[in-house]
């Protein structure tokens, strides 16, 4: 990286006696190459993963391939960020242009929003903030006062015409009751599940389904040349007699690049890369020719990430290996609750399959997707909907499902059509016997 430290604008990396140690950290850097705007979004999102594992808040900003961010946190929190984004090779001429220790954040809800103009985002997510009139102008001609216009970006700073009526994703306060019944759903009722669960649901790790290449195989799919992973893939397909959908190397590959990330041998965005890589070999090694033909009718299942998952990988490779296996899964990407409510009230589903990454583990997304299973329950068509988890956090705690409130974590694609029929006839003899 062509980092240049000395810029002019570093404060001194200190907060006011008595204050809690906040510092906040504005750098300007250049893509090497130019970004689409999937590739800004799926940038953003990988960002708010990494943000919110180290308390980080703050905004990112890209023009015409520059990008603007500003980064407010814990000290050390923001070094190790830094350090990831120095080690960054799709962006190059890191400039900082302030740090110092402040007594409070900027934007203390905003674990990472991307800031843009709407016409060059397209239909804007609820991370995407869009830019006030003459921001991106005023950062052309003077990037060196990013810190004092990005803070201008304040989502409490209401007064300011030029900034007000511009935020509408950021949620208005809610009455007393609402934001009661969300705290006793996201956070309360799981934590008291997880006091008083009984011992056989005590806490099992699970990573029984290994390959001895997967780390060869999360190295490759990092690297600047696609082909080389592939290769290794259909490579083993040859010589090892994998199942036909080899998700006995890519579920291990998917973590060891989660592995990578946390060892700091690699980006998030890298990470985003390798499973966006390993859904595409998914696709390209699914052979319709070889499906079973069941011998009962199947199960309709849904198969989606968690609303604001950015890692789609298991809810793909759980569809594909349902397909394999002769069934007709439904895969969505719902953008919010909203999305996965209105696909669960629109069609009958007698399964309801979210997954986290499967890369990372997620333990702070848990409160969130309970909340997101009890508004699904709601709004089925089906009241007596079923549904399983899948991803990092459950392969490696089984029990985290009670604390969603989910019916089963599956710890692997290999065996969730056998979960799924045996989850459905437990649920089957339960009711029979009621």
């Amino acid at each position: 990286m062509l980092g240049t430290q000395g810029a002019t604008g570093i404060g001194h990396d200190h907060a006011p006696a008595g204050s809690i140690p906040v510092s906040a950290l504005v750098y300007r850097s250049h893509a090497v190459n130019a970004l689409s705007p999937p590739d800004l979004l799926q940038l953003a999102q990988a960002a708010q993963a990494r943000n919110r594992h180290e308390a980080i808040t703050g905004v990112m900003l890209y023009d015409d391939q520059t990008f603007f961010q500003w980064l407010e946190g814990p000290r050390d929190s923001v070094d190790r960020v830094m350090q990831s984004i120095y080690r960054d090779r799709r962006h190059t001429g890191i400039e900082v242009l302030s740090k110092r220790g402040v007594p409070t954040r900027t934007f203390p809800g905003w674990d990472m929003r991307l800031v843009g103009a709407g016409a060059n985002l397209g239909n804007l997510p609820d991370y995407v903030v869009e830019a006030p009139p003459g921001l991106m102008e005023g950062l052309r001609r003077r990037p060196q006062a990013a810190p004092g216009m990005l803070a201008k970006l304040d989502p409490l700073n209401r007064d300011d015409p030029a900034t007000s009526g511009r935020f509408a994703s950021i949620p208005h306060p809610r009455d007393t009751a609402d934001v009661l019944r969300d705290v006793m759903v996201s956070a309360v009722i799981p934590q008291l599940a997880r006091q008083h669960r009984s011992p056989a649901e005590t806490p099992t790790p699970r990573h029984s389904i290994s390959h001895p290449r997967a780390k060869d195989l999360a190295g490759l799919l990092i690297d600047t040349d696609p082909a080389a992973a592939l290769a290794l893939i259909q490579e083993l397909q040859a010589s090892d007699a994998l199942l036909p959908l080899h998700a006995s190397l890519f579920e291990p590959a998917a973590r060891a690049l989660g592995d990578l990330w946390r060892d700091d041998d690699c980006s998030e965005f890298d990470v985003t890369l390798g499973l966006c890589r390993l859904q595409r070999a998914v696709h390209l090694l699914s052979s319709p020719c070889l499906r079973t033909r069941p011998h009962l009718p199947c199960p309709a299942v849904l198969a989606a990430p968690a609303p604001g998952e950015g890692h789609s990988f298991v809810a793909v490779l759980d569809a594909a290996v349902l397909r394999q296996a002769g069934w007709s899964p439904q895969c969505e990407y719902p953008a919010d609750d909203q999305g996965l409510q209105d696909l669960v009230g629109a069609t009958w589903f007698d399964v309801l399959d979210l997954s986290l990454s499967p890369a990372f583990s997620r333990e702070h997304r848990l409160p969130d997707l309970a909340g997101t299973i009890v508004k699904a329950r709601h709004a089925s068509r089906n009241p007596a909907l079923m549904v399983v988890v899948a991803g990092r956090a459950f392969a490696e705690d089984t029990s985290n499902a009670l604390a969603v409130g989910a019916d089963l974590a599956t710890t692997s694609s290999l065996r969730v059509d056998r979960s799924i029929l045996r989850l459905l006839r437990s649920a089957s003899a339960e009711a029979v016997m009621h």
